[in-house]
């Protein structure tokens, strides 16, 4: 038997289905029904996680290892183009709140949300996408100089957008993978939205573990940043000439 307090409790014949993946958590209990103990608190919980040890180690379970992973993407040459005599800051892309942490989230059903315990981002994966979505805009040369907003970056254009969805979601049978992106670029002389796109990508999970949901992820990401790409270059070049010494990119 292996035990995991506030994670996936599973028998000795149970196996790690899609549905019930091993280290997944389960939703919070209801907080009604918490009961602080402020009577000898401390002493109880201490007793009560020593059983909870011996009965593990009696049973020869142990916690799982922590994985953790990054979204991957093939390298690119930087295009033989020359740039537009623009400088642009990305600013750190938005995420709602279910993925501003680092467990990889998977839905179970269009209105639950859950996460894996045992298998998290290395980094928020906001800030993943961010950096990609930078290297990408660097590789396709479409401004003079690309940089990552600080606050006190300065630069002709903005780059800013949003991470809406990079999850797992199961349904009966199947397991896929989605990612949805959104962006804008903003003249800062005028604080105008001049650009704005957005990209979808859904796929099939066809291996049955976590890491073929994250290299799917990753093709999803690509996806969804060739999409972008492919919108911001049209506007790129429809900008009109202008001096590089007028708009270097500066701290």
């Amino acid at each position: 038997m292996t035990i995991a307090l506030g994670m996936t409790i599973a028998g000795d014949n149970a196996s790690a289905t899609w549905g019930h993946a091993v280290g997944r958590s389960e939703p919070p209990p209801n907080r009604r029904k918490q009961v602080e103990y402020e009577t000898g608190e401390r002493a109880m919980r201490s007793g009560w996680w020593l059983a909870v040890v011996v009965l593990c180690t009696g049973c020869g379970g142990s916690i799982p290892s922590t994985r953790h992973y990054m979204i991957q993407l093939p390298a690119a040459a930087p295009l033989p183009r020359e740039p537009v005599p623009y400088t642009a800051a990305v600013m750190p892309l938005r995420a709602p709140g279910q993925l501003e942490q680092d467990r990889i989230l998977f839905r179970p059903s269009p209105v639950e949300v859950g996460y894996y315990e045992y298998h998290r981002w290395a980094e928020r994966p906001a800030s993943i996408v961010t950096s990609l979505l930078v290297e990408r805009l660097r590789g396709q040369r479409f401004f003079a100089g690309v940089l990552l907003f600080d606050g006190r970056t300065k630069a002709d254009y903005l780059i800013r957008g949003r991470l809406e969805r990079l999850e797992e979601i199961d349904s009966p049978g199947a397991v896929a993978v989605r990612v949805e992106l959104t962006a804008e670029a903003v003249e800062v002389k005028t604080n105008r939205v001049v650009w704005s796109g957005t990209a979808s990508h859904n796929g099939p999970v066809s291996q049955g573990d976590v890491k073929a949901v994250v290299e799917e992820i990753s093709r999803g990401v690509e996806a969804c940043l060739g999409q972008l790409m492919t919108g911001l270059e049209a506007f790129v070049k429809s900008l009109p000439a202008a001096p590089v010494a007028s708009s270097a990119v500066s701290r």
